[in-house]
């Protein structure tokens, strides 16, 4: 198994439904682990509620974020993330369907390290999804004082979804 943890935070059924079977068609083999509103994914990577194992919820290595959610948006959690020092090397791409200008500048202004429309077509999801994986999960370096951190959750079994 690849532990490299891909969490993907997203509300809506179809856009999830399309998204996993995305990087099943890209191949990208890392286990995803989905939470379904801006509350749950700061409580996933805060390691607290439902997700206070880290051995079953790891820090993810790529951080996939919708804008539009219930109880907190994307934005908030952005903001929250920002102030957040242990997690500052966690990427971050927004995973929308605005394509607002002020969406995108604002994401970008808290941190986001990518903002992607969501694509309409499985077969743009798929290349986007291999995009992702190829450069986010396999050549991509983070700075040591974060890839320590990694290394340890890499040795840890998830009880995440595996494509």
């Amino acid at each position: 198994m690849n532990a490299k943890v891909v969490l993907i935070a997203e509300d809506d059924d179809n856009d999830l439904f399309f998204l996993q079977r995305a990087f099943e068609a890209a191949n990208v083999k890392n286990p995803l682990c989905i939470v379904r509103d801006g509350q749950e994914a700061i409580e996933y990577l805060s390691g607290t509620g439902n997700f206070a194992d880290r051995i079953k919820f790891p820090l993810p290595h790529l951080f996939l974020l919708d804008l539009k959610m219930p109880r907190k948006t994307g934005i908030e959690v952005l903001e929250w993330l920002s102030g957040q020092p242990k997690l500052r090397c966690l990427p971050i791409v927004v995973f929308s369907s605005s394509a607002n200008r002020k969406d995108i500048d604002r994401a970008y202004e808290l941190g986001a390290n990518g903002f992607v429309v969501k694509p309409s077509s499985m077969v743009e999801r798929a290349e986007l999804a291999k995009a992702m994986g190829l450069f986010w999960l396999e050549s991509n370096e983070p700075p040591t004082i974060c890839s320590e951190g990694l290394v340890a959750a890499r040795k840890l079994r998830t009880e995440c979804i595996e494509p």
